[in-house]
């Protein structure tokens, strides 16, 4: 996306950072990445709620150093959205979690890896100061947070 583009999302700065609504058809993670990257975002707190579908959700099984990925169709509530910005490989990176709710009001979470806006999805962000970044961790495989004190 060139920074020309237009992103499908409206925003308001506000103290300590942004409110944001998504419209429908969005990609939430790259469109939030998106505007991480055009904001010069790199350390930060998130949070969300809206409409979901097309989503993606993972486990991570400590024994095999992997996610178990699971992609859910239909349209979900998404109660709770809820996670942390830093830095990747120079990059903006969301690592979030999520809990949606189907029509029968049953729950399912777990790391959020992607969802299209099914009706519209509204955010805050808090930028946070600081080196916050992430990077390879042998014991688990996974890239975890540090930051400088």
């Amino acid at each position: 996306m060139s920074s020309e583009q237009q992103l499908p999302c409206t925003f308001l700065e506000v103290e300590g950072g942004y409110l944001l609504r998504l419209m429908k058809g969005a990609p939430v993670m790259h469109t939030l990445e998106a505007f991480l990257a055009r904001q010069e975002i790199y350390g930060g707190v998130i949070s969300a709620i809206g409409a979901l579908e097309a989503v993606e959700l993972g486990y991570f099984h400590r024994e095999k150093r992997e996610y178990q990925r699971r992609k859910f169709s239909g349209v979900y509530e998404l109660v709770s959205f809820t996670g942390n910005i830093s830095r990747v490989e120079g990059k903006p990176f969301v690592h979030a979690h999520a809990v949606l709710s189907d029509a029968e009001y049953r729950p399912i979470g777990g790391h959020f890896f992607e969802g299209i806006v099914a009706v519209t999805v509204e955010a805050y962000i808090r930028r946070l100061s600081g080196n916050i970044r992430r990077t390879p961790d042998e014991e688990t495989g996974l890239k975890l947070l540090e930051f400088d004190r």
